[in-house]
């Protein structure tokens, strides 16, 4: 799971660990100990957001103005389009 130093608590790690889930989440400033992390992967995280910031633009992604899965999906395919051509 690629996270923020918001869910570095240990509570989610426990939880991710139960799952056998990796945790990328760099450690908060104030953990006495600084546990280690991919941050090779870590960086992979920030072209996820940019892509959601991009989904986002299109008002009916962001607002789930569709009810069933399969218009949700086709709106979600049809934002992938968009950023794929960058229109």
């Amino acid at each position: 799971m690629l996270a923020d130093k918001a869910y570095d608590s240990n509570a989610i790690r426990e939880q991710l660990a139960s799952l056998d889930c990796d945790a990328v989440i760099p450690s908060k400033s104030v953990r006495k100990a600084v546990l280690p992390h991919d941050a090779e992967l870590y960086k992979a995280r920030s072209a996820v957001e940019c892509t959601f910031a991009l989904f986002k633009q299109a008002r009916r992604f962001a607002t789930r103005y569709e009810k069933t899965l399969r218009n949700y999906t086709a709106v979600v395919l049809l934002c992938c389009i968009k950023c794929w051509l960058r229109i």
